[in-house]
């Protein structure tokens, strides 16, 4: 782009804007970095998203990956293989075996890396499309909404920050797209001002993340969850030779765990799982959780992704995976490059694909929710449920069998990719 002055106002029209550069905003920018689209991108923040979120990407996502060609750029960020979960109780009885080996799918492994270089590793690939243009700290706040959706979005861009090439701080640049897709979390703006209607639940027991060093003990690198009448806790490999341990807790907790010396923490953790005795750990970060989704996605020429139309609990580790699978989704829906300046095919593609895919995401958070609220609960009865209904699986062939498909992402109602 042209230099200009500064302070001079400039329109920038584009294919697709996308606000937000979270998880779900960066992948559909790299998956579409191949495909000819004029790309703006805006996000709020320039600091790195929080360690402490998702960082486990499924089978099918890792398939994904594969087919937008970003895989190698994964590992070459230090992503590391994770082959399988299993639960226990806490006198260390197996509840459920959960191994990806032998499920006929092109890559029976889970991908971790850290939230933050997901994120990272993403743009990093979108901006290898010459028509991307990423605004970054850049607040996306003064939208001109009407009846065919978003109209474009003026941005100023910060005084004390670097503006993309071809553009100077302080300046002023009107945004026109033809497209826009809110991929601005759970407080979307995009959202808010569209007027999308929206259902939440606010779950009683927040998470605790605690961060420790990672002993390599299984070349299996396994998800290890303990259940106990004190509560759940896992154990998770984190890229890099650390553990993540997250557990819920009641919000009256919040205070003993923000203080806690190292014994304490070790001797709540031990509470939970014996097991867990030699790891040691600190406070990582503190999270309420909430599921949240939208009575729609689309307005116009604008589509809702990930957390902006539909935030769910951890507990399945479906929230980060299942966005990217909706955006993968929508990228196969949307039109040619030369079909973007009609307004009515674009429309069309994006409530096809609301059509197609809202009623599976539907049942999903549906499902995850009843999951959510066994994890979520510190009531000891419930836990022992829980672990009844793990020891039916793991004796049944067929359930575990379509057990195993699910964590893999292969047997849920948004579909997979490629048949299983």
């Amino acid at each position: 782009m042209a230099a200009v002055t500064a302070h001079r106002t400039e329109t920038l029209p584009c294919d697709i804007l996308i606000v937000g550069a979270g998880i779900a905003g960066p992948a559909m920018a790299c998956a579409l970095r191949d495909r000819g689209y004029s790309i703006v991108q805006v996000e709020f923040s320039d600091r790195p998203l929080d360690t402490a979120r998702g960082d486990h990407l499924q089978c099918v996502v890792v398939e994904l990956l594969e087919q937008w060609g970003a895989l190698q750029a994964f590992w070459a960020a230090g992503g590391e293989k994770r082959h399988g979960a299993q639960y226990f109780t806490d006198k260390n009885e197996l509840l459920l075996d959960v191994p990806y080996a032998g499920l006929p799918i092109p890559h029976p492994y889970y991908l971790y890396l850290h939230h933050e270089l997901i994120s990272q590793t993403f743009l990093k690939l979108a901006a290898e499309n010459s028509r991307y243009t990423l605004f970054r700290p850049a607040r996306a706040r003064d939208f001109d909404i009407g009846p065919e959706g978003i109209r474009s979005l003026t941005l100023k861009l910060p005084e004390d920050q670097t503006a993309p090439d071809g553009f100077v701080p302080g300046q002023s640049v009107v945004i026109k797209p033809r497209m826009v897709v809110g991929a601005d979390g759970r407080g979307s703006r995009v959202r808010e001002v569209l007027g999308f209607e929206t259902s939440t639940h606010d779950y009683e027991n927040p998470l605790v993340v605690l961060f420790g060093p990672r002993p390599e003990l299984d070349p299996l690198n396994r998800v290890t969850t303990f259940m106990s009448a004190n509560g759940t806790i896992s154990r998770i490999p984190r890229a890099f030779g650390e553990w993540k341990i997250g557990l819920p807790i009641h919000k009256s907790d919040i205070a003993f765990w923000k203080t806690a010396t190292p014994k304490m923490r070790k001797s709540a953790i031990v509470a939970r799982a014996p097991q867990l005795e030699n790891i040691d750990a600190e406070v990582g970060g503190f999270y309420p959780v909430k599921l949240l989704n939208t009575n729609k996605w689309v307005h116009g020429n604008t589509v809702l992704v990930g957390d902006a139309c539909h935030a769910m609990h951890p507990a399945r580790g479906q929230g980060m995976n299942v966005s990217i699978r909706c955006v993968s989704k929508l990228v196969n829906l949307l039109p040619d490059v030369g079909e973007m300046a009609d307004s009515d095919i674009v429309t069309r593609r994006l409530r096809a694909y609301e059509s197609g895919v809202k009623p599976a995401i539907d049942k999903v958070l549906a499902d995850n929710h009843v999951r959510g609220e066994e994890m979520d609960s510190l009531d000891a009865d419930l836990i022992a449920r829980s672990a009844a209904a793990m020891r039916v699986i793991n004796a049944d062939p067929e359930l575990l069998r379509r057990y195993r498909l699910q964590s893999a992402g292969y047997a849920d109602a948004l579909g997979a990719p490629s048949p299983v």
